[in-house]
């Protein structure tokens, strides 16, 4: 445990990014060593160290240390994109896309074509020579840098890949930029020197904050040229800053020893994927570097649940429903790992002791009680009537169903069954069968729209509407005549209208007559209370009506029997 202290001075495990890692004794200790110049001024000794020292490591000519990766970025864009129309070209999932406001377009006057690799992993020369736009044509915005990220979601792009796109764009003389924050990892990972990485490349935006644990910054390696256009930029963008050697001697320091950890954080991240992939979770991104992309659907649980579990041991881990990232870096030790590897277990135990508990409840529910069982059986060929308003009792239709043990049960029946007799989980009965579904031909038949009721209870209804459309036709009738005995009346003293106007009079007459029957009809409706509305709303009253309408279906089945 005393190593956990030195190493990590907070009092839990951060999972959730890199940038995460807070200073440590060491680290302030080698900050007091700073020098007091003005950056600005390009005076601080302490800054021009570490960008000296970053260039030669990377073999370029200069540097330049800014306060986050996304100036760099935005700087180094700026630098190329200097003439529009003009347009980068970007991986649709990288940072320069997603998160930094979309600062290409608002500082360079540049617009963005973002591209998905075709592997899924990485972009390759085909995904970019395939959508590369030249100026040939006034309608396009040509392409002027194409912007890469290495690594991207912990994968590592292969260095065959960036030279054969480095090769593409020098022949287009289209810049080439590399989004490097977490570069450190794929030399570390590769054995590739970042000398070797960066040859290939304009520019380079590397991190200092997250594997390299420093409290603040980022550099941007390039030629001397670039880099002092970008310091220009720099200030422009509102980014000099002052006595900035105190943060340049931790960037420094941290380069220098916990870079050389990263390897053991990379058997961690491997340590801990082996662990997903037992309990049943999905890696959904390669884990090449520091970083595990995991599913938990198929384990059992939300990642809600696991950041509960793991909050309570002094974890924190990001991510919601069933994906999350989980991120390594110097300052999780084995300890940290073992501990988050616990809960792992514990509540993959815990989910899948309530799934089976799940499983044996919906077992025990699906199973007849002995009050049920009393009702007679269903019969195994259900008598199936026509539907209503076609009952025709010379034609009745029959379905076949094998004779089986009748303990089947509709699954209404079942929720009647709960919701009137209030019962809770049934015991298991003596049949060793699994219960098994009606057929749906079976279920058809007692089915909520074609049998809910006896076809008996459905005829006075259709004596009141046989009698309703008497009347109307009655009166229809009755008021046609009156009609023509008026037309034979205007003739006889000379004031006949016109056929058309005479039938036209006829039908306003009709449906002013239809109209007032229908107001008659509904004259006799009553507008059912809030009361009623509530009760027919209310679970209890349907509990009732399904069970009225079952003991009149088990009424009339018993009468067919006896």
């Amino acid at each position: 445990m005393s190593e956990s202290k030195v190493i990590n001075p907070l009092p839990y495990s951060d999972f959730r990014s890199d940038t995460a890692t807070a200073p440590t004794p060491d680290m302030f200790q080698a900050m007091m060593q700073t020098s007091l110049g003005d950056d600005v001024y390009n005076e601080c000794d302490s800054v021009q160290k570490l960008e000296s020292y970053v260039a030669t490591l990377c073999g370029h000519e200069a540097a330049l240390y800014c306060s986050s990766g996304t100036m760099t970025n935005q700087l180094a864009h700026r630098v190329h994109l200097c003439n529009p129309p003009q347009s980068a070209m970007v991986d649709i999932r990288s940072h320069v896309f997603n998160y930094e406001a979309g600062g290409i377009s608002f500082h360079s006057q540049a617009a963005v074509y973002p591209i998905m690799p075709a592997n899924g992993k990485y972009l390759t020369v085909e995904d970019i020579s395939t959508r590369m736009v030249h100026d040939v044509d006034v309608h396009y915005a040509p392409t002027r840098v194409v912007s890469l990220e290495n690594t991207l979601n912990g994968t590592i792009m292969p260095i065959e890949e960036i030279v054969k796109i480095r090769a593409l764009t020098k022949e287009h003389n289209v810049k080439l930029h590399l989004d490097g924050a977490r570069l450190w990892h794929a030399s570390a990972a590769t054995g590739i020197t970042m000398k070797e990485y960066c040859s290939h490349v304009d520019t380079i935006s590397l991190c200092l904050s997250k594997g390299i644990g420093a409290p603040i910054g980022s550099i941007l390696v390039g030629s001397e040229a670039v880099i002092k256009k970008a310091r220009h930029f720099r200030l422009l963008f509102g980014g000099g800053w002052r006595q900035a050697g105190l943060l340049a001697e931790a960037a420094l320091w941290g380069i220098k020893n916990n870079w050389p950890t990263m390897s053991e954080t990379h058997r961690r991240a491997k340590w801990l994927e082996r662990v997903f992939l037992q309990i049943g979770c999905t890696i959904t991104n390669p884990v090449d570097t520091n970083m595990v992309w995991v599913d938990t659907t198929d384990a059992g649980f939300t990642v809600d649940d696991l950041i509960v579990e793991l909050t309570k041991v002094g974890i924190k881990i990001s991510g919601s429903g069933h994906a999350a990232r989980v991120v390594l870096h110097y300052q999780i030790t084995d300890e940290a790992v073992e501990q988050f590897i616990e809960v792992l277990r514990k509540i993959t135990c815990s989910s899948h002791t309530k799934v089976e508990i799940d499983r044996t409840k919906i077992a025990l529910r699906e199973q007849p009680t002995s009050i049920y069982a009393q009702l007679p059986d269903a019969p195994s060929s259900p008598v199936v009537g026509q539907r209503v308003g076609q009952q025709d009792s010379s034609s009745e239709s029959t379905v076949s169903v094998s004779a089986k043990k009748s303990t089947l049960v509709d699954q209404d029946d079942l929720n009647f069954k709960h919701d009137m007799f209030g019962e809770g989980q049934d015991p298991l009965t003596d049949s060793d069968e699994p219960f098994q579904p009606m057929p749906r031909y079976t279920r058809r038949a007692f089915s909520n729209v074609s049998q809910e009721r006896p076809m008996s209870a459905y005829e006075p209804m259709a004596q009141d509407a046989a009698k309703l459309a008497a009347l109307k036709k009655s009166r229809r009738e009755s008021q046609v005549l009156l009609d023509q005995n008026d037309i034979q009346s205007q003739t006889a003293h000379g004031f006949r209208s016109t056929q058309s106007l005479d039938l036209q009079e006829m039908e306003a007459r009709s449906l002013a007559l239809q109209l007032d029957d229908d107001k008659l009809a509904n004259a006799d409706k009553k507008k059912p209370s809030k009361l009623q509305i509530r009760l027919s709303k209310n679970p209890a009253s349907k509990a009732i009506k399904r069970a009225s309408v079952r003991i009149v279906r088990w009424g009339s089945l018993l009468n067919k029997e006896t």
